[in-house]
């Protein structure tokens, strides 16, 4: 081999053993990591060449060191960070770090053996919201997001559905700020605020609590006279998780008609530490147990029952309130009672409200071929017949039977026909012979009387003849004189 080679592999040989010896001393390049506030994150630091201590230096401060046993530097670190000796053997000597705060974020270096191995830069993110508790039904809630304002921040919603500028969703402050209006009891749930840079991701959840009823759309009920209805007041399943809650205040109000006022029916407080109500108030079976719907039963409904029953829900924020309408349907017949042989009777339906546009009210002969709807709009429907035998009343809508009332047209049989005339004629009979008998008594007792008022007149006119008769005598016994 000529000089020069010698000299070429010398240098080569040379070369390789700088680069091999500077391998462990340059450090990695600087890795970025989230963590979120209140929750804990891992700081890596892996070298699965070397086994030696490791320090980890937070501006320039010791937080922690490991070399032949552990030592926590005086920082508020103190309590907070954690090295697992059991990995520190395998190489991996990654910091964690629990309960973070914004304060935490900043340049962390792990310092394995002599040299600087890695740097990790922390980035702290907070998500508030206000109000920052619960919330009740139709309030506005606002999320923000609390940290670097480099990283790209995205939002999805308790149904893992990515959150886009609506008009009851606003977006701004470049995503980093949510602001929500007119929540529902639908919305409670977990909300997740996504943060994601070139080298970094976190995903913090926020658990959002709504109060409030489910279902709040116009609800009607269609009950039958004499029937029994249950208004069925679905809750929050939330409401016991708000520990700050001494009592939850529950009432039901009534009024007839829509433009009316509101009468209280029933009003009572329960505690959080309440698990079950069973009362009966204003002729109403109340039920409730946090986990299920409040349910109030009304016994042998009326037609004057019908109206609008609302319940509110009463905490120390406010109230919520939901409404059901019940409607209630009625019959009647004119004339009442059994159908004479000649006689037409007339049937009516009603409900106490008007029936909607795709409904149908009408009476139907039962097994028959009588039927009479009803106008549209109105809420009554009426049929002449002399057809005996079981008639309905039916309200429909769009081709669901929602309630009926059947009503049975009797004929008067006919021997009760006879019965009854037999009945008037001796009744006639009986009060012609009173009559007869009256008029006889009365035409006696009048003979009676005037025979009796001619005798005093004869008796009163012969002693006025005997007295004339004795003056006259007298008179002449003193004229002899």
């Amino acid at each position: 081999m000529d000089p020069f080679s010698v000299m070429a592999n010398s240098i080569l040989a040379v070369f390789t053993v700088m680069q091999l010896g500077l391998i462990p001393i340059m450090a990695e390049g600087e890795t970025t990591v989230f963590g979120a506030v209140g929750e804990q994150v891992i700081l890596p630091c892996i070298d699965k060449s070397q086994s030696d201590g490791v320090i980890w230096k937070y501006n320039e401060q010791v937080v922690i060191q490991h070399q032949a046993r552990l030592l926590r530097g005086r920082t508020r670190l103190i309590n907070r960070s954690e090295l697992n000796k059991q990995e520190i053997a395998k190489g991996n000597f990654s910091l964690t770090l629990s309960q973070l705060e914004h304060s935490d974020a900043g340049k962390y270096v792990c310092v394995v053996g002599s040299r600087t191995f890695k740097e990790v830069q922390l980035q702290v993110f907070e998500v508030t919201g206000s109000p920052s508790d619960y919330l009740l039904q139709g309030e506005n809630l606002t999320l923000s997001i609390q940290g670097s304002s480099s990283a790209s921040v995205t939002w999805s919603n308790n149904h893992k559905v990515k959150v886009t500028a609506t008009q009851s969703r606003e977006l701004k402050n470049g995503g980093r700020t949510l602001q929500m209006h007119n929540l529902q009891v639908e919305d409670s749930g977990t909300w997740m605020c996504h943060i994601t840079s070139l080298s970094a991701k976190l995903d913090i959840p926020y658990k959002v609590l709504v109060i409030g009823f489910h279902n709040l759309n116009q609800e009607t009920l269609y009950k039958a006279v004499n029937s029994t209805v249950s208004f069925s007041y679905s809750l929050s399943t939330h409401l016991l998780q708000i520990r700050e809650l001494e009592y939850v205040g529950v009432g039901l109000e009534w009024k007839p008609m829509i433009d009316s006022k509101y009468q209280e029916k029933f009003k009572f407080n329960v505690t959080s530490k309440e698990l079950l109500l069973s009362k009966q108030m204003a002729n109403m079976q109340v039920t409730w147990k946090p986990s299920n719907p409040l349910e109030v039963k009304l016994p042998k409904v009326q037609f004057e029952d019908a109206g609008w029953y609302q319940c509110q829900l009463t905490v120390s924020r406010g109230r919520v309130e939901k409404a059901i309408h019940l409607v209630v349907m009625t019959v009647s017949a004119d004339p009442v009672g059994p159908l004479s042989k000649w006689a037409n009777m007339t049937l009516l339906c009603k409900l106490s409200a008007p029936i909607p546009s795709n409904a149908q009210l009408f009476w139907e002969h039962v097994n028959g071929t009588e039927k009479k709807l009803n106008k549209s709009g109105y809420s009554e429907v009426m049929v002449k017949t002399k057809t005996v035998g079981l008639w309905r009343c039916s309200l429909k809508v769009e081709n669901n039977m929602i309630t009926s009332i059947d009503y049975t047209v009797v004929k008067v049989a006919e021997w009760n026909i006879y019965v009854l005339i037999l009945v008037v004629v001796g009744v006639s009979i009986v009060l012609l012979l009173l009559a007869s008998l009256f008029i006889f008594i009365f035409i006696a007792w009048q003979q009676r009387r005037r025979r009796a008022e001619k005798m005093a007149q004869a008796r009163r006119d012969l002693i006025e003849r005997r007295i004339c008769q004795c003056q006259r005598q007298l008179k002449n016994d003193y004229s002899d004189a």
